[in-house]
């Protein structure tokens, strides 16, 4: 049985996003944890320890009361969407944000993530991934879909990843195909072919072998500007329902974001990005 971490802020974007999550965890017969992490209390000053322990409680029971009140909101969604069935567990925890996904990933044995965008941020990067999603993404080891503010919910039918085309990444490629053949998608391998990429045409060669029977089609294209080439690439093959890339030291996302690509990206913000950790080989 897999299973997904959502953390959320009951925000309307993060809704959205849960119904994304649930109906994905219907698709892939997978738990559903949803996770809202409250900051603790700010005390200054000379207060004794009986009055500070107060003030936790009373924090503390101040954010079941707000689980209390949101969680009939979300299983007001579940009905809506006719999903009663999936699993859906709800846990509140005071402290970090990060620390606390890290925690329930590890106590949870999480398979992968599923987090909101909002889309407003004024760094384009944000309004991409969120900046929460951005540091987790930097921070855990499990893949992270990012859910724009304005994305509906559809079968995945066809995913596009993003390839360097060199070993490293043949773990997460093995993956990848693994779930579409379980569930039944198309795998889009993208790759932008530069004059110092010296190793591609040997693993493309490897590559074709591997996978020959499996869902996936090739595409190599000859240009220099990959991030601009991609995008052009997602919009000429409508419908995508997923973007899958591999974080690495200058990821995909980074290397966009410091292009003059802002309006061409914006046409993108409703596909959800799927980020996985590389891989060494």
């Amino acid at each position: 049985m897999k299973k997904i971490l959502f953390p959320t802020d009951y925000s309307e974007t993060a809704n959205n996003a849960f119904k994304y999550a649930l109906q994905l965890a219907n698709q892939k017969n997978a738990n559903l944890y949803v996770l809202h992490v409250y900051d603790p209390p700010v005390i200054s000053g000379h207060i004794s320890p009986k009055l500070v322990d107060g003030v936790s409680k009373r924090s503390a029971f101040q954010n079941l009361e707000e689980l209390q009140t949101h969680t009939p909101e979300l299983n007001q969604i579940r009905t809506e969407l006719n999903l009663e069935h999936v699993e859906v567990f709800y846990k509140v925890e005071e402290g970090l944000l990060i620390p606390e996904i890290i925690n329930a990933i590890e106590e949870l044995h999480i398979d992968f993530i599923v987090m909101g965008t909002e889309g407003t941020n004024a760094n384009f990067a944000k309004r991409i991934l969120g900046s929460n999603t951005l540091n987790t993404i930097s921070k855990v080891k499990v893949p992270v879909l990012s859910v724009p503010k304005e994305a509906q919910y559809r079968p995945v039918k066809n995913i596009v990843f993003t390839t360097m085309l060199n070993l490293e990444e043949q773990e997460t490629l093995d993956r990848i195909i693994e779930g579409a053949i379980n569930f039944d998608y198309h795998v889009k391998c993208v790759h932008i072919k530069r004059n110092d990429c010296e190793d591609c045409d040997k693993v493309y060669e490897e590559w074709k072998e591997r996978y020959k029977d499996k869902p996936i089609t090739f595409h190599i294209i000859n240009a220099e500007n990959i991030e601009q080439t991609i995008m052009d690439f997602i919009d000429s093959k409508k419908p995508i329902d997923i973007v899958a890339t591999i974080q690495r030291n200058k990821s995909f996302f980074e290397s966009i974001l410091q292009k003059s690509t802002t309006q061409h990206l914006a046409k993108h913000l409703k596909i959800p990005f799927l980020v996985y950790k590389a891989h060494k080989a």
